[in-house]
């Protein structure tokens, strides 16, 4: 290496320091503090013995009460950046229900998952009795489907034979049910018509 490239690492560097800022005090002011509370931007300088002193003696909450200091601790945490709440009211938890029901079945219960697997194993026992294969009839072909066999199974034409009274009623009660779901699913288009 060059002897400027050598005296250039050689060098310690020398600082420029102000007096310490303590009277009667002639050592050199290494560290700096702030002025006061309200004006921290403002430095003073003291001597390591001195701001030991001073950092001891210092209470930045000094002239503030509870509130302020509550306060001051909120605007710390955001940086004392200007905060908006998201909404003007608290939301309510109905409010959510309404707005999203049934989407991804955040709100369902378990009760009305069983209620709805037990209705649809009811109307696949209706559409055997009725001897249906197929859902995808409509309502009027049901019907027809029932009026046979209701003409089948009448007590009048059967001799009141105990055991197709019984299955009238089977059919006549599967016949109901179907019939309110396809109410339900009527009303249901509608609404989504």
């Amino acid at each position: 290496m060059s002897k400027k490239i050598k005296s250039l690492f050689n060098n310690k560097k020398e600082f420029l320091y102000k007096n310490c800022n303590k009277e009667n005090c002639h050592k050199p002011g290494k560290f700096k503090a702030p002025r006061s509370p309200d004006n921290l931007k403002k430095y003073i300088w003291f001597c390591e013995e001195h701001i030991r002193e001073y950092n001891k003696s210092w209470n930045y909450c000094k002239n503030m009460n509870q509130k302020e200091i509550e306060q001051h601790i909120k605007q710390d945490v955001v940086g004392w950046r200007p905060t908006w709440s998201f909404s003007y009211r608290t939301p309510n938890i109905t409010d959510f229900k309404k707005i999203f029901s049934n989407y991804f079945n955040f709100f369902s219960n378990k009760k009305d998952k069983y209620k709805k697997t037990k209705r649809k194993s009811e109307i696949q026992k209706a559409f055997k009795i009725l001897k249906i294969n197929n859902e995808f009839y409509s309502l009027k072909e049901i019907d027809i489907k029932y009026k046979k066999l209701v003409k089948k199974y009448h007590p009048d034409k059967n001799n009141g034979n105990k055991k197709h009274e019984e299955t009238l009623k089977k059919i006549n009660q599967a016949f109901t049910i179907i019939k309110k779901s396809f109410s339900k699913k009527i009303s249901l288009s509608n609404l989504n018509g």
